[in-house]
């Protein structure tokens, strides 16, 4: 194809005008020190630049791997965690130290252990909606079966209600139709700890006695009365209450987990679920 003579003097003077920039960057190279050290210094600023952004992007990287392999030490420590306090509250006498001892070994004994703890990485989470959801990268092919609570360290975030083969969806506790049972510090009294639907950093617990004494700042965790969630996960702080229908306290709750920055969670698969859940479907004989 033939160009168009005025196409085709464009690009004639377009690479006459690279060559002869070039030839002019060789001449200052060669013939003045200060030119060159200045077109030097240019260059290395240049390549400076680039170096750092390299860097920190391969920094960057390293992090994201160092974290994961942190997020892996805290899931097994708080497994190990988790199932220790269940088994020595179980425990009575002497004649059981070796068998905590063997769980604090590695966990050795896997029949004494309530709990198995599956780690995944949050694929999609939710946060505009009085629906939200999570879903994460486990799924059946990993051991995740529906109705199996999911955790962090630093709280209860939902509860799985889908799983494909390989992913599974999980109903967030920033949901309306979401609930958990808690406590206040270590004592026995619970309620029920609801999302306001409002603020995503807040939570109302529900149904707290009267005499019980609540002051700012003590930690709410899960109470463990129900197969979901294990007992004693810290979940927030609180911050005040106020007094419903004169019988009992609304306490306001800051969430400890920041659901804005949700990348690994834990599901929690509690050996004896079925089994619970099976119990606790029985309807009570009329009369008895």
């Amino acid at each position: 194809m033939k160009l168009p003579p005025l196409v085709f003097n464009k690009i004639v003077k377009f690479f006459l005008f690279v060559i002869l920039e070039i030839v002019c960057v060789a001449l200052i190279l060669n013939n003045s020190i200060v030119q060159q050290y200045k077109i030097m210094e240019g260059i290395r600023i240049f390549n400076s630049f680039f170096w750092t952004k390299s860097n920190n992007i391969k920094t960057y990287t390293r992090l994201r791997t160092i974290n994961k392999n942190l997020i892996e030490e805290n899931q097994r420590l708080l497994e190990q965690n988790t199932n220790l306090k269940e088994f020595i509250s179980k425990a009575q006498g002497e004649d059981r130290l070796d068998k905590v001892l063997s769980i604090i070994d590695n966990t050795q004994d896997s029949s004494l252990l309530k709990y198995d703890f599956i780690l995944a990485k949050v694929i999609k989470n939710t946060l505009n909606s009085q629906h939200n959801y999570l879903i994460i990268d486990k799924g059946l092919n990993d051991g995740v079966s529906e109705d199996l609570g999911v955790i962090t360290p630093s709280g209860a975030i939902g509860i799985t209600r889908g799983v494909g083969n390989n992913h599974s969806y999980v109903l967030s506790f920033l949901n309306e139709k979401q609930s958990i049972s808690a406590k206040i510090g270590e004592s026995d009294i619970f309620g029920t700890l609801k999302w306001d639907g409002k603020d995503i950093e807040t939570a109302t617990l529900t149904e707290i006695p009267l005499n019980i004494k609540v002051k700012k700042d003590d930690i709410v965790f899960t109470s463990g009365n129900s197969s979901f969630f294990p007992s004693n996960i810290p979940i927030g702080k609180t911050v005040g209450y106020t007094i419903s229908n004169g019988t009992h306290k609304n306490v306001i709750v800051k969430l400890l987990q920041d659901f804005r920055d949700l990348d690994y969670v834990i599901v929690v698969r509690n050996k004896a679920k079925k089994e619970i859940d099976s119990l606790s479907s029985i309807k009570p004989i009329g009369g008895v």
